[in-house]
């Protein structure tokens, strides 16, 4: 991967970054290196977190507003447990992250098992 690539990934998930989350509640996040059809396949996660798992398209389905989860009958809020995300960058434009339970899974799925 360039690096140019990383610094693109990186610029479009500055959403995990306390001014990431200022960006998007006011609506100014550039998403122009964002395919407006980018799929976000978080199918993978049906075990961690049920209800975030699927397949998600275009900028309204990828965008990560609120990384906490709240328990249906406890009410408890809780963070998200950490999970890895791949990438795939075509002609500088983000068109697909797909997510994974582990960083570990994430590697073997792209054949760089540690």
């Amino acid at each position: 991967m360039s690096q140019e690539n990383v610094e693109l990934v990186r610029a479009v998930v500055l959403y995990e970054s306390p001014e990431g989350i200022a960006l998007l509640a006011s609506g100014d996040l550039d998403l122009s290196a964002v395919d407006p059809d980018i799929e976000w396949d978080a199918s993978r996660l049906t075990d961690m977190i049920p209800d975030l798992a699927g397949v998600f398209r275009g900028h309204d389905g990828v965008l990560i507003r609120d990384q906490r989860q709240t328990g249906r009958l406890s009410g408890i809020v809780t963070e998200l447990p950490p999970y890895a995300m791949l990438f795939t960058v075509r002609s500088g434009k983000l068109v697909r992250c797909r997510t994974f339970p582990s960083q570990e899974s994430a590697l073997k799925a792209v054949g760089l098992e540690e």
